[in-house]
């Protein structure tokens, strides 16, 4: 039974294999160091799938099934590349720097969208709107700066990804969050 802690932040991401962490670890460091931002530690850095925000603690139970029938066949494994990196919500006034992430082999958003509608129903809200934003952020920072550095990424090779998993972001002042793994599902894994 998944057990979640009250004070929760919770979220689903995709775990990145380590050639494309260490390459965007790498791009994070040397744009904070432009930009005067935080860069992501390698251990923090996933693709994003959809945040949760904080749920109520029976909610544990109902999430592991959203996560699990999201995951489960005929999902399969992801084939992705690295996109552009981009500034958020616009280049004058960003408070994050995030790698886009593009589908190579479609799934993604599919994936996307059946977790996104599976935790709304497990938590009884709404679905966000609009469409999922599959990103890597890199850099994240204290105030909006004008983010006009050289944007590039390093890895633009694709790579496969084979799980998700549910996270709950411990915060702690001063500091990178840390990122606490609650369940791992890997791609097209049956349901229990």
């Amino acid at each position: 039974m998944l057990e979640i802690r009250p004070a929760n932040r919770l979220f689903v991401a995709l775990d990145l294999p380590d050639a494309p962490r260490r390459a965007l670890a790498e791009v994070a460091v040397r744009l904070a160091a432009d930009l005067g931002g935080r860069a992501v530690p390698a251990a923090n850095i996933h693709v994003t799938l959809a945040f949760i925000g904080r749920a109520p603690e029976e909610a544990g139970p109902p999430l592991a099934g959203a996560l699990r029938a999201a995951c489960a066949p005929p999902q399969r494994p992801l084939r992705l590349r690295v996109g552009a990196v981009v500034p958020r919500p616009v280049r004058r006034s960003a408070r994050l720097v995030a790698a886009e992430v593009h589908d190579e082999g479609g799934g993604l958003s599919d994936l996307a969208g059946r977790l996104t509608a599976g935790l709304a129903r497990a938590l009884g809200r709404p679905a966000p709107p609009g469409a999922s934003w599959p990103h890597v952020t890199l850099v994240r920072f204290r105030r909006p700066v004008r983010a006009g550095a050289d944007m590039s990424s390093d890895h633009e090779r694709p790579f496969d990804v084979s799980r998700a998993t549910l996270y709950d972001s411990h915060q702690i002042p001063g500091r990178p969050p840390r990122y606490e793994p609650l369940l791992s599902v890997v791609l097209g894994d049956p349901m229990p």
